[in-house]
């Protein structure tokens, strides 16, 4: 009986985990749809993965040591993401996530680049809920940064 109960504790702590690692990678993935959302200007599937009304909020540190917000409604933030024109990449690297039920955040650093060029680093910061069995996007913040920018893991842009 006591290794029946033991097998039991076991399996279910296993299948907890598993839940939370198939989580981690779904929640990755809709993070990774936003940056080809942006890479391909595809408004269809950015607005797939983002909540309506949606805040997002960028910050920067100006000269003067002073902090610059910019907030962006659901509208503006698609319009700005997928705009034509530009060629734009965004690339993350360790990802920290973490999940409780229905919530969950993904802190990333990062780096953008503009036709080709690099533009800027910071990090991403991505609050998601799980609505229907899909993981999507409720708030995004990110830090723009353009000087100290550590060289990214990932090398050079493709």
């Amino acid at each position: 009986m006591y290794k029946l109960l033991i097998l039991a504790v076991a399996l279910s702590y296993s299948i907890i985990s598993f839940s939370q690692s198939d989580d981690r990678a779904l929640i990755l993935e809709t993070v990774q749809k936003f940056f080809d959302s942006i890479e391909f200007r595809d408004r269809q599937l950015l607005e797939s993965i983002l909540v309506p009304n949606s805040l997002n909020i960028s910050a920067r540190e100006l000269d003067d040591g002073e902090a610059q917000f910019n907030v962006m409604s659901y509208d503006e933030v698609v319009t700005a993401l997928t705009r034509p024109g530009r060629n734009a990449k965004e690339r993350s690297w360790d990802e920290t996530v973490l999940i409780q039920g229905n919530i969950a955040v993904v802190w990333t650093p990062y780096d953008f680049h503009v036709d080709g060029v690099f533009s800027h680093c910071g990090i991403d910061s991505f609050q998601l809920i799980k609505q229907d069995g899909q993981w999507l996007i409720s708030n995004s913040s990110w830090t723009l940064e353009t000087e100290n920018c550590p060289a990214s893991p990932l090398g050079p842009i493709d």
